[in-house]
């Protein structure tokens, strides 16, 4: 029966990789003039397979090595004897690389490979688009992603990993990964936004907006919404949307952080996403179709050295904060800490609970509340700028989205308790 076990995880992993194989040769098959299609990248993904079974099996790599150094020469005699104007180098690397994937499935890291390989499929199919984001990038762009190296490269590397303060919360080392998860995020729609610019689409415009800044995304369209007459439904939408990428934000940042949160935050997270989705997916049918001019969002580079320093400062202090509130009224202070920051700022409220469960000062269940109680007092404090700077015919869309969020994310927690 073991045998048998075995046996169906073998084929199993051998049929993944016909499947990266299909999925990569399938993009390359779209080019009648490729070295490489969709069979012959099948039979590299299954070579890659075939070279770690064997290396497993028999703890000998150079087998494999060989494999890999058949299949290069195959594609580049492919390539010489090509009478194509086009060299196919992306095509041989992309070959090089489906062996790779191929092979480290059997090196235990299948859903790295799959992704991978999703990811390899879409860097081919997207070549025109990427072709012109070098001409589309600004100074200000580039200096972003300088900023960002020096951020993640330079300065990490020299922080002191130890922990310092009361309760041994402060570990500068932790709080400067962590700033570079939320600027690397932050950056990703920075620069999806700076490519696609406002005339994209009102879709666009808010998931990126949400992943850049829901609070930036908010101001803007709730003040330009008192400014164009009629535009109130379309910033509606938009804001909506924006905040639609927050529980996918949350999401990712208890996966990096402290993934042995997922089964606690995944039903609020789904609950209110989906709610707030099926909420938005009724009003974009009529949104899309409107002509109106969407202004500019600017939403600030968020790779500013004053700008990550002044999110550590805010990250150090919230934690110091949930752990001295924990420690002087338990649980109440958690949540009292968690609704005053969540006012502002989710994401250092969120990285801090998730910390705290890390190093064992706060119970999962807890931190999870604490969290959800944030995402209510963000919703509150982005209604109170509608409230203030929006158009009267902003405040109902808006508060009927937010309480569609508000009624998955309680769905969510109830089928927590309840299922």
């Amino acid at each position: 029966m073991m045998d048998q076990s075995l046996e169906l995880s073998h084929l199993l992993l051998f049929a993944q990789s016909i499947g990266i194989g299909f999925l990569i040769g399938l993009e390359r098959e779209r080019h009648g003039n490729a070295v490489a299609g969709l069979r012959t990248f099948t039979l590299i993904a299954l070579a890659g397979s075939l070279g770690g079974y064997i290396s497993k099996q028999s703890t000998d790599n150079e087998i494999a090595l060989v494999i890999l150094g058949l299949v290069a020469i195959s594609l580049l005699v492919a390539q010489f004897k090509s009478k194509s104007e086009d060299p196919h180098t992306t095509t041989v690397l992309a070959g090089v690389l489906t062996f790779g994937l191929g092979y480290m499935l059997w090196v235990g890291h299948p859903i790295l490979a799959t992704a991978l390989a999703v990811f390899i499929t879409a860097l081919l199919y997207f070549r025109k688009e990427l072709r012109n984001v070098p001409h589309r990038l600004t100074k200000q762009d580039i200096i972003s992603f300088l900023q960002f190296a020096a951020i993640a490269f330079i300065l990490l590397p020299i922080l002191p990993n130890a922990t310092y303060g009361p309760y041994d919360v402060i570990n500068p080392y932790e709080i400067g990964w962590l700033v570079v998860l939320i600027s690397g995020l932050s950056l990703l729609g920075y620069v999806a936004l700076r490519l696609f610019d406002h005339r994209s689409g009102i879709l666009i415009v808010g998931l990126l907006g949400g992943m850049a800044s829901t609070t930036a995304t908010t101001l803007v369209y709730a003040k330009h919404s008192r400014q164009q007459e009629g535009f109130s439904y379309i910033a509606a939408t938009i804001i909506l949307l924006s905040h639609l990428v927050q529980f996918i934000r949350v999401g990712i940042l208890v996966s990096v952080i402290e993934y042995t949160m997922l089964p606690l935050m995944i039903p609020w997270l789904v609950g209110g996403g989906t709610a707030g989705a099926l909420f938005v997916r009724c009003r974009v049918p009529i949104v899309i179709r409107s002509r109106n001019p969407l202004p500019a969002l600017d939403t600030g580079n968020p790779t500013k050295l004053v700008t990550a320093a002044s999110f550590a400062l805010l990250f150090a202090v919230v934690l110091f904060l949930s752990a001295f509130m924990n420690d002087v009224l338990a649980d109440t202070g958690v949540f009292l800490v968690s609704f005053v920051s969540g006012l502002t700022d989710l994401d250092a409220i969120t990285v801090s609970n998730l910390k705290l469960v890390s190093d064992q000062i706060v119970a999962p269940k807890v931190a999870a509340y604490a969290v959800i109680l944030a995402f209510f007092a963000n919703l509150i404090f982005k209604f109170g700028i509608i409230l203030i700077l929006g158009d009267r015919a902003l405040r109902w869309p808006t508060f009927f989205g937010f309480s569609a969020l508000s009624v998955g994310i309680f769905v969510g927690m109830i089928s927590y308790e309840y299922l």
